[in-house]
C-alpha cells in the first residue's frame, strides 16, 4: 500500500501491452489547451506530457485551496521549507524551476521567494492546465521543470450563478473549519462578466503538545476576482480583470529560543488589460499589461522576551507582453511574441523604535520568441521554438526546443522533445536573503550564476476500448543548479548560504492510465519514479520522493445525482537533509456528493481515513497528513 497496489500494477502492465494490440481507436478527446504551444491546441496534438484539470475534478477532490488539488497531480511534490506555506516542484526539481502563472500572467513570489499554493482558492478556477517539461522556450526564465497555469471562471453566454458552504473539523476535534463561496457570470449585449469571491476561517491544531508552538496556526483566508470583456465588433475583443487573495495567520512561535506570538499579514493582487485583435481570417494579434503585487508582514510579539520585532516585504512585477499567432497555411501555424518585465522587491526589519531596510532592489528582463508549429506529413507534427531573454543582472540567455509527435493510424501517439532552458537567481537570492524565519536562516549571495538546464522527454499515448494509458521517460540536466550551503547552527537555528551546484541530475518514468468499468465505475492511476543526484557529491537531492502516485476510483451515476470516489495517495522516500532518508507514507481520501432538488447538492469527505502521519521531516503543516484524519461537509446550490 505504501508504493503501489495490484491495480496500478494491473494498469501499468495493459499500458505497456497495449500498442501491440492492434485495438486501439482514436484516443484522447479533442479539448483545447493553451499553455503548451501558447496557442489553443486540442491535446491529441500537444507533443508534451499534460494534464488538465477540470472544475468537476477539483470539486470531486474536496480541495480547498490549489495545494490540496496539486496534491494528487502527477510528478508533483509538495514541500513547506519554512513558515505556514505551501509550494509545489515538477520531475524532482525545486519550487523556483516551476512557473506559476495565473491566466498566463506570472505572479508575484512572497515569504521566502515562495509562490504559496495555499493561498488561491479553488472556487474562483475554471481548470489547471499543468506542462511538464522544459517551457523556457516560451516563458523563459523559472520554467525549466514546467508550468502550471491556474485559470479563473470566464464570463458565460447566459447567467449563472452559484453559492457553497463547507465546515470541517479533525478527528482530535482541531482545526474547525467554516467557508463559503460564490460566483455569478453572463453577458449583456456586448460586456461579458465574471465575479467570484471566497471567505474560510480555520482554527489552529496541535498534535504534538511538548511546547506552546502549534502544528498549524488559526488561518483566516479570502479573495475574489472579478473580469470583464468587451466585445467592439467582430474581431476585436477588450478584457480587464483584478484578482485579490488576503491571508491572515496567528499562532506561537519559537525563535532563537525565545517564545513569541506571530501574526502574519499577506496580501496579492493581480490586475490587468489586454486586446484581442483578428489580423486575419486565421490570424489574431494580442496585447496585454499586468500589474502583480504581493505584501507580507509578521510581527512577533513577546511572551519571554522583552521586545519583539516585525518584519516585511513588498514584491511588485509589471509585464508588458505581445502575442501574434497566424495559420500561414494548412499545414503551418506562426507564433510571435515580445515581452518586458520589471520586479522590485523591499524587505523591512523593525526591531523597537526604528527600522532597517535589510533589502532593496530591481531587475527587468525582455524577451522575445518564435515558434513554429508544422505539420510534415499527416498525421506527423513538428514544433520549433527559441526564445532570447536579456537580463539587467545577467545578459542574454537563448532557450532552444524541438519537439515532435506522430500519429499511428489513429492507434498511438508517441512524441519527443528537447529543450534547453535558464533561471535567473532572484531578487531574494542574490541581495536579501532571510533571517528571519522559524526554521532557517538563509544568506544571499551576489555571486550567484544563472541555472542551465537540458530536458530530455519521449512517451507515448493510446487507447484500446475502455482504457487510456500514457508513458513518458525524461531526464532533466542542470549547470549550476541553485542550492543551500550549510554554514551550521547559530542561535539554535540552522544558517545557510545559497551556491551554485556545479552538476544535477533528476530522471524518471511517468505512467497514467484510465479504464472504465461497467456500472457507473472508473479505475485511474498516475505514478512517476524518480531518481537525483547531485554530480559534484553523488548524493540524492532534497526533497525528491523516489515514487509518487494517486490511485482513483470513482463512481459517477449523472441520473441519481450521485458523485463518489475513494484515492490513494502515495508519497515514496526522500531525502530531508544530508543523513536522513524520511520513510514513505500514503494516505487514503473519500468523496460523496448527492442532488437533493433541483441544482442543490450535498456533499461528504474524510481526508487521511486511516490516520497515517507523515514523517515530521517533511515539514508538511497543512492537510490531512498533519492534522490527522479530517471529516468535512458542505452544500452547494447553483441557478
Amino acid at each position: 500500500m505504501k508504493y503501489c497496489s495490484s491495480p496500478t500494477l494491473m494498469l501499468l502492465a495493459l499500458c505497456w501491452i497495449l500498442p501491440g494490440t492492434g485495438l486501439a481507436a482514436s484516443f484522447l478527446s479533442e479539448e483545447t489547451v493553451v499553455t503548451a504551444t501558447r496557442t489553443e491546441t486540442p491535446v491529441s496534438k500537444v507533443p508534451a506530457a499534460i494534464e488538465v484539470i477540470s472544475k468537476e475534478e477539483i470539486a470531486a477532490s474536496g480541495a480547498e485551496t490549489l495545494d490540496a488539488v496539486l496534491a494528487e497531480a502527477q510528478s508533483i511534490s509538495l514541500q513547506s521549507p519554512s513558515g505556514r506555506i505551501s509550494i509545489a516542484g515538477l520531475r524532482g526539481l525545486n519550487s523556483k524551476n516551476t512557473l506559476i502563472l495565473l491566466d498566463g500572467m506570472r505572479l508575484s513570489s512572497g515569504f521566502g521567494d515562495y509562490v504559496d499554493m495555499e493561498e488561491i482558492p479553488t472556487a474562483m478556477i475554471e481548470r489547471i492546465e499543468i506542462i511538464r517539461g522544459s517551457g523556457s522556450a516560451l516563458y523563459g526564465s523559472d520554467a525549466i521543470g514546467g508550468v502550471i497555469n491556474i485559470i479563473t471562471r470566464k464570463p458565460t453566454k447566459e447567467l449563472h450563478a452559484g453559492v457553497g458552504f463547507r465546515t470541517g473539523i479533525s478527528k482530535y476535534s482541531e482545526a474547525g473549519m467554516a467557508r463559503g463561496d460564490g460566483w455569478i457570470s453572463g453577458t449583456t449585449g456586448k460586456l461579458g462578466y465574471v465575479i467570484a469571491g471566497s471567505y474560510s476561517d480555520r482554527d489552529h491544531y496541535d498534535r504534538d503538545k511538548s511546547d506552546i508552538v502549534p502544528d498549524g496556526d488559526d488561518k483566516y483566508l479570502g479573495g475574489g476576482s472579478a473580469a470583464l470583456t468587451y466585445r467592439f465588433h467582430e474581431g476585436v475583443t477588450a478584457r480587464m480583470g483584478v484578482l485579490y487573495h488576503d491571508r491572515q495567520n496567528e499562532g506561537a512561535r519559537l525563535y532563537s529560543k525565545k517564545y513569541y506570538d506571530r501574526t502574519l499579514e499577506s496580501d496579492r493582487t493581480l490586475g490587468y488589460a489586454g486586446l484581442d485583435i483578428a489580423t486575419g481570417s486565421e490570424s489574431t494579434l494580442t496585447l496585454q499589461g499586468s500589474l502583480s503585487s504581493y505584501d507580507w508582514k509578521s510581527t512577533m510579539d513577546p511572551i519571554t522576551v522583552a521586545s519583539g520585532f516585525v518584519t516585511s516585504l513588498k514584491q511588485e512585477a509589471s509585464l508588458l507582453e505581445s502575442h501574434w499567432v497566424s495559420k500561414l497555411s494548412k499545414s503551418n501555424r506562426l507564433s510571435i511574441g515580445l515581452d518586458y518585465r520589471k520586479e522590485d522587491r523591499r524587505d523591512v526589519n523593525i526591531n523597537k523604535t526604528f527600522a532597517v531596510v535589510t533589502g532593496s532592489h530591481d531587475v527587468w528582463n525582455f524577451g522575445s520568441y518564435i515558434q513554429d508549429e508544422l505539420s510534415v506529413i499527416d498525421p506527423l507534427g513538428l514544433t520549433l521554438g527559441l526564445r532570447y531573454d536579456s537580463h539587467s543582472d545577467f545578459g542574454t540567455a537563448f532557450s532552444p526546443k524541438v519537439s515532435i509527435w506522430h500519429q499511428l493510424a489513429d492507434k498511438l501517439k508517441i512524441r519527443g522533445s528537447y529543450g534547453e532552458g535558464f533561471r535567473a537567481p532572484t531578487i531574494y537570492e542574490l541581495y536579501i536573503g532571510s533571517p528571519w524565519t522559524q526554521s532557517q536562516a538563509i544568506v544571499a549571495n551576489p555571486d550567484l550564476e544563472p541555472e542551465k538546464s537540458r530536458t530530455y522527454e519521449i512517451g507515448m499515448d493510446a487507447t484500446a476500448g475502455p482504457l487510456t494509458c500514457s508513458i513518458t521517460g525524461f531526464r532533466n540536466d542542470l549547470r549550476d543548479m541553485i542550492g543551500k550551503i550549510s554554514l551550521g547552527m547559530i542561535d539554535g537555528v540552522p544558517n545557510y548560504q545559497l551556491g551554485n551546484i556545479d552538476r544535477a541530475m533528476t530522471q524518471g518514468v511517468e505512467v497514467s492510465a484510465s479504464v472504465t468499468i461497467p456500472y457507473g465505475f472508473t479505475l485511474s492511476d498516475e505514478f512517476t519514479t524518480i531518481e537525483s543526484e547531485d554530480k559534484s557529491t553523488g548524493a540524492d537531492l532534497l526533497f525528491v520522493p523516489d515514487i509518487t502516485n494517486t490511485l482513483k476510483l470513482a463512481y459517477l451515476q449523472p441520473k441519481a445525482g450521485i458523485n463518489a470516489n475513494i484515492r490513494l495517495l502515495t508519497t515514496g522516500r526522500q531525502m530531508t537533509d544530508k543523513t536522513t532518508k524520511t520513510e514513505g507514507y500514503s494516505l487514503v481520501n473519500l468523496y460523496l456528493s448527492k442532488s437533493v432538488i433541483s441544482n442543490t447538492s450535498v456533499f461528504f469527505g474524510i481526508d487521511n481515513l486511516f490516520n497515517d502521519e507523515a514523517d515530521a521531516a517533511y515539514a508538511l503543516n497543512s492537510g490531512a497528513a498533519a492534522t490527522g484524519t479530517y471529516f468535512y461537509g458542505g452544500i452547494t446550490m447553483s441557478l
